[in-house]
């Protein structure tokens, strides 16, 4: 792992989905691209479109944040990143009010979703780190 939360592979970048309203999404945007091993290769508010996106896209991480508009079960929504080849990490940015949605217990519990506090600056980029460092020590073709 390289000092600046990188990774050891040589021009490896990391993409990124987001699951935000325009407003949340410019600043995620700009965030995650601080980190030159992350790129936010797409975003849309709505789940049904983003799960769309997904299985052409196929991502390495979609970050879902609590403004995306519910058009879809959510539950239903990281069923279906985890089921793409390869599985796309999912973060989800949690404020009080989602931190625990009954729907998502499951989900939560099989470990498939990591929790990011949206008032947390830290903890996006703490997520997509755990993410990529996993990807890194799992890499197929070695």
């Amino acid at each position: 792992m390289a000092a600046d939360g990188g990774f050891a592979h040589a021009g490896r970048v990391m993409t990124v989905l987001l699951v935000a309203t325009d407003e949340e999404a410019a600043p995620l945007r700009e965030r995650i691209h601080r980190n030159h091993h992350f790129r936010v290769i797409s975003h849309t508010p709505s789940p049904r479109l983003a799960l769309a996106q997904a299985h052409v896209l196929l991502p390495d991480v979609t970050v879902l944040d609590p403004s995306m508009h519910g058009d879809s079960d959510p539950a239903a929504l990281f069923i279906g990143l985890r089921s793409l080849t390869p599985p796309s990490g999912v973060i989800l940015r949690t404020t009080p009010a989602t931190a625990v949605l009954p729907e998502l217990h499951a989900v939560l519990e099989e470990g498939a979703v990591h929790l990011a506090a949206r008032d947390d600056q830290d903890a996006l980029m703490d997520a997509l780190i755990t993410i990529g460092r996993r990807r890194e020590s799992c890499d197929p073709d070695q």
